[in-house]
């Protein structure tokens, strides 16, 4: 086994072990939960009742709860047993929807099977994320859609890489959240065209979003003290700010509609 691969399986364990103990906490998350955003997505993707839908990394289940509101049949797939016990909890025993234990390195469908494919707030935790899109490309009907969603960060390269070290400082899971500029790289070069672009914001309080990942107390204390580190000259490129009521920073995530060629 090579040194890529070893250390691809660690990443994939860790992702397991960790999102089996998050699943209760991902299951409140603010950001996930957003009602406007799903809506959003919804109508990007131009989701409509006739519509074979497959939803990659489906983590706690919010937007395959969504889509299968409004498309014919939905697929929602994790590498993470316990996250798709909570998708089934959200969900319920929904006709249109079927839960599939997969990896999005090596999904488990034949080319061409699906109108839609969507992946929400997941490829930062991807240890190979060409792989992983040029798989959603490959699944995807030709001109159909695939709409992706992920936290950015900066394009600066110091700005992006300080705030990826807090990330993986707080879940040892994560990967790398990218710069706009090299995740449309990546979605061009699995073969599709990136149509439109969207950007959200989300302010988060440092503790509540501390509390999802549970790191160790020291852990917790120095990704803290980073943060107040990082206010003057916006080092992380969050827009830190240290408020009465506590530390604030502020996310931007991207929604790229592609589709295939």
């Amino acid at each position: 086994m090579s040194t890529l691969e070893y250390e691809t399986k660690s990443l994939k364990a860790l992702s397991q072990s960790n999102f089996g103990r998050q699943a209760e906490a991902y299951a409140g998350n603010q950001l996930l939960a957003d009602r406007k955003n799903l809506d959003d997505i919804l109508t990007l993707a131009r989701i409509s009742k006739g519509d074979r839908i497959l939803d990659v990394a489906t983590g706690t289940g919010f937007l395959a709860a969504a889509l299968a509101a409004s498309a014919g049949e939905v697929l929602a797939t994790d590498l993470t047993p316990g996250m798709l016990q909570k998708a089934h909890t959200l969900i319920g025993n929904r006709p249109n929807v079927a839960y599939v234990l997969a990896d999005a390195e090596n999904l488990p469908f034949r080319e061409a099977s699906f109108d839609a494919v969507t992946c929400r707030v997941a490829l930062h935790h991807f240890p190979d994320p060409p792989t992983s899109i040029a798989e959603m490309a490959r699944v995807c009907k030709r001109h159909g859609r695939v709409v992706i969603m992920d936290i950015i960060s900066s394009e600066d390269p110091a700005k992006s890489a300080y705030h990826n070290r807090m990330e993986k400082l707080r879940d040892s899971s994560h990967v790398r959240e990218y710069p706009l500029s090299v995740l449309e790289g990546m979605i061009t070069a699995a073969g599709l065209r990136v149509e439109t672009t969207k950007l959200w914001r989300y302010t988060w309080d440092v503790e509540a979003w501390l509390a999802i990942a549970n790191p160790a107390r020291p852990t917790a204390d120095r990704i803290r003290q980073m943060m107040r580190d990082a206010i003057a000259g916006d080092k992380s490129g969050l827009n830190i700010e240290e408020r009465a009521d506590g530390l604030f920073f502020t996310y931007t995530a991207a929604v790229l509609l592609a589709r295939r060629r």
